[in-house]
């Protein structure tokens, strides 16, 4: 009798559970959409506003220091009609792109040489392990010093802080091309330049755009926080200039313009992926 209710019950908790778990595959399916992802995303940020207006109606944040989500985002449409925001923004942005070509120039064929030949990995190793560690924000006085708060300085700054990643990913890479693929490629006396161009860089690319990715968003932070410690001309001189003026809501604007910057560059470099790296099996796998 004991063992007729226990199977009962059992069989009635997996019938009243069927509902649920048909409940979170829907909702799972829906997510991972390109709508869906968007939808949730969207919704979680207005959730977040809407309990950030709610404290703030409340007098739980103070409304010295903090103003209110839709006086924040009242202060970012002013920002957005402004000729001076939009130059601020181009002046942390085009020394972005200008540092991200640098480290790719720099990065490409240093990699490939770091792959490929044992002596100059160890050669360099403790070089660049002693060079990877060092904040870029450290250098910011020495970078005044040699070139006051120019874009000059920003570049180098950027250069210097972001450029581990992709070197990091290239290498690994370089590492990861099929043995078979280079004997083939010997046996055959390709030569250098079509054994790199059709053997080696194909191996590279879907590692060169999660490290240019990282990059990237590295870039922008460098060049930010130089702006904001270093004087030079850009969102980060902008924010500080706020601050110091008591206008709290045009800050806040600005870091949530920030914000919103970092995420189109982390967008733009993911949409490129897909027409660059259509043929590997990731990409594949997530268009079916």
């Amino acid at each position: 009798m004991s063992q007729l209710v226990t199977v009962t019950d059992s069989t009635s908790a997996t019938t009243m559970h069927r509902p649920i778990r048909r409940w979170v595959r829907t909702i799972n399916a829906s997510a991972e959409s390109r709508l869906g992802r968007f939808l949730y995303g969207a919704g979680a940020v207005a959730l977040v506003f809407a309990v950030w207006q709610v404290l703030w109606s409340l007098g739980v944040l103070p409304a010295t220091a903090l103003p209110s989500a839709g006086q924040m985002l009242g202060a970012l449409l002013d920002l957005l009609g402004s000729g001076a925001f939009w130059a601020s923004v181009w002046s942390t942005v085009s020394i972005v792109i200008l540092g991200l070509v640098v480290i790719i120039v720099i990065a490409a064929p240093l990699s490939i040489l770091l792959g490929l030949s044992r002596f100059a990995e160890e050669s360099t190793w403790l070089v660049v392990e002693f060079l990877k560690p060092i904040p870029p924000v450290a250098l910011i006085p020495l970078g005044l010093l040699l070139w006051g708060p120019t874009p000059g300085m920003k570049m180098v700054l950027i250069v210097f802080g972001a450029i581990w990643p992709l070197l990091t990913q290239l290498v690994y890479g370089v590492r990861e091309v099929n043995a078979t693929s280079l004997d083939m490629a010997r046996s055959y006396h390709l030569g250098w330049w079509l054994t790199t161009s059709r053997i080696v860089i194909p191996s590279m690319t879907p590692f060169a755009m999660t490290g240019l990715r990282i990059a990237a968003a590295i870039a922008l932070i460098i060049s930010i926080v130089t702006e904001m410690i270093g004087g030079a001309a850009g969102l980060g001189q902008d924010i500080v200039v706020a601050q110091s003026a008591g206008a709290i809501k045009e800050m806040y604007a600005l870091i949530f313009a920030a914000g919103l910057l970092g995420l189109l560059v982390n967008t733009v470099f993911k949409a490129a992926e897909k027409p660059l790296l259509f043929w590997h099996p990731s990409h594949r796998e997530e268009a079916k």
